[in-house]
């Protein structure tokens, strides 16, 4: 890799060289990735790449290795030279006419809306790199692509369809015999199972089989992936220590790695760990790490979901008016991102809530949760049972959706009322001065919580509850 880099005073020794250099980032994309070689892969790229320009090299060998350069780009969370490294591969493989390098770049490129939380644009070119994959007959691809497609449906609470991408997934990377796409879905088939709170035991099952397969390969991101999950549902089963265990031996291979997202996320999961075990200093330490690592990649779930661990630990010092804001700052979060608490998370989150409640009276509690959803993470953050001064203009918005029954929120009730009327996807959406799309997320949503299968049935449930 360093000769290939080397300069020569001779120009065809020079362009040679090159083009090795790039041929090398290419085919190494998979093996840095596999291992957690990130930083030597992007250091070795960046280098290819620019020192080959204006140099004379195939734009076959300067496309792959852009594709390399993407893939650890956006590993690293590093969405802005994901783009624009894959930008460019795209145009090299449209002027090329290599339909298989087209759908990558278009599949690499869904990665930037997907964690800027645009999902339905992420969904729009994966959907687009799966019709040029099937056109090529790319069996590896198609089943990565039905991969991708299932974790947009998971973060949407289509647990059904998902599932069933999931499993097509699977088939065909156990037909194909590929050891690193059978495990990776393995794993995301378990994280399925665990936020839905679906078959416990399989769950289990699937985790042993994807970290014997990913330990066969050597892939550290998936280790760590499966530790992470296993450490939550050890927690979810009230063992704290195996739980404990498991996530610092993700956090430490995510230190290694350099995967700064999962990294954030895991400790969340440690902080909520340590609160239990009544460490609240450490649990105040790893939030704000996994904060600062949040609002740095804009990870906007993982805020929220800090928001509401944040609330759990200041309710454990006694500050439960501040802990009412920031729940109401976290509930506000997730209804603009359209990111519902997880089954699996649910039971937590509602005795939280109620302990908040009992100890202030609902009076108190209303208030705070409503101080709560007029601020930003920010001010809620820095709140502690007061109003921020920059919060006080900040018109106060609907009161709780605690009320609401099979935890709908504000938005959804409206959303139930509408259709309880009578009125169409495209009715409501004037109505309510939203898109069809975002109506109909909102009614899944419903569906899913009110465990109706269709909207008569959705309707039965709001007369019954007094919603309509």
């Amino acid at each position: 890799m360093d000769w290939s880099l080397k300069q020569s005073e001779d120009k065809n020794e020079t362009e040679c060289h090159m083009e090795i250099a790039l041929k090398l980032g290419g085919a190494l994309r998979r093996f840095w990735q596999m291992h957690g070689h990130l930083r030597e892969g992007q250091l070795f790229l960046e280098r290819a790449l620019s020192a080959s320009e204006g140099i004379l090299v195939s734009a076959q060998a300067r496309a792959k290795a852009l594709i390399a350069a993407g893939t650890l780009a956006s590993i690293q969370n590093d969405y802005d030279r994901t783009e624009a490294y894959c930008r460019e591969s795209l145009i090299l493989f449209r002027e090329l006419g290599d339909q298989q390098g087209i759908a990558l770049s278009l599949y690499l490129l869904s990665v930037v809306p997907w964690m800027k939380g645009d999902r339905i644009a992420a969904r729009s070119m994966t959907e687009e790199a799966l019709v040029q994959f099937r056109k090529m007959g790319d069996r590896e691809r198609i089943a990565w692509s039905l991969s991708t497609m299932g974790l947009l449906d998971t973060q949407e609470g289509k647990y059904a369809s998902a599932r069933a991408l999931y499993e097509e997934s699977l088939a065909t990377h156990r037909a194909l015999g590929d050891k690193r796409g059978i495990a990776a879905t393995l794993l995301r088939l378990a994280q399925l199972l665990f936020v839905s709170l679906g078959d416990q035991a399989a769950l289990r099952s699937l985790l042993d089989e994807g970290l014997a397969l990913f330990n066969e390969l050597g892939e550290k991101e998936g280790i760590a992936n499966i530790y992470s999950l296993s450490a939550q549902l050890a927690l979810s089963q009230g063992d704290i220590s195996t739980a404990r265990l498991q996530i610092e031996k993700s956090i430490m291979l995510y230190r290694e790695t350099g995967h700064r997202r999962f990294l954030a996320e895991s400790l969340a999961i440690l902080a909520r760990i340590v609160i239990i075990q009544g460490e609240l200093a450490k649990a105040r330490v790893f939030y704000e790490e996994s904060m600062a690592i949040a609002r740095e990649q804009n990870h906007k779930w993982l805020i929220a979901s800090c928001l509401e661990g944040w609330a759990s630990m200041v309710a454990e010092e006694g500050q439960e008016a501040w802990a009412a804001q920031l729940l109401g700052a976290a509930e506000s979060l997730r209804q603009s991102i359209d990111a519902p608490i997880a089954p699996a998370e649910r039971a937590e989150y509602d005795n939280l809530v109620a302990k908040v409640q009992s100890r202030l009276g609902k009076k108190d509690f209303t208030t705070a949760w409503e101080q709560g959803r007029a601020m930003t993470p920010e001010q809620a953050l820095t709140a502690r049972g007061h109003i921020p001064a920059q919060a006080l203009n900040t018109t106060v918005s609907t009161p709780s959706p605690l009320t609401y029954p099979a935890g709908l929120t504000a938005r959804e009730v409206e959303v139930l009322r509408l259709v309880a009327g009578g009125l169409t996807n495209n009715e409501i959406a004037h109505e309510l001065n939203l898109s069809e799309k975002t109506v109909a997320h909102h009614l899944t949503h419903i569906f899913n919580k009110t465990s109706s299968e269709n909207r008569a049935a959705a309707v039965a449930f709001a007369i019954r509850n007094g919603l309509a």
